[in-house]
């Protein structure tokens, strides 16, 4: 059973999930439609290649803002150890 500290809050869970959709989404449409990835945006750069590298910014940026959030929402593993083997709990 999960403890208080490791529950995401809704707002959190909606963040995520929303950062991690719309890219997927706009992904399948270019994908599936190959014209509009041919699109040119500026210069040689098209709208395909464009949105690959949103989708990497994306994706780094989100990992990254995930992992802040999630070292400064739990205790640290030392004292969660520490507690579990002094109550008798399992590992």
């Amino acid at each position: 059973m999960p403890s208080d500290s490791s529950r995401h809050s809704p707002r959190d869970i909606r963040m995520l999930v929303t950062v991690n959709a719309l890219p997927l989404a706009v992904g399948v449409l270019l994908s599936c439609s190959t014209p509009l990835g041919e699109i040119p945006v500026y210069g040689r750069l098209t709208l395909g290649i464009a949105w690959a590298l949103t989708q990497l910014v994306v994706l780094v940026a989100g990992t990254c803002w995930y992992e802040n959030r999630a070292a400064s929402s739990y205790a640290p593993a030392s004292a969660t150890t520490a507690a579990s083997r002094s109550a008798g709990g399992a590992w």
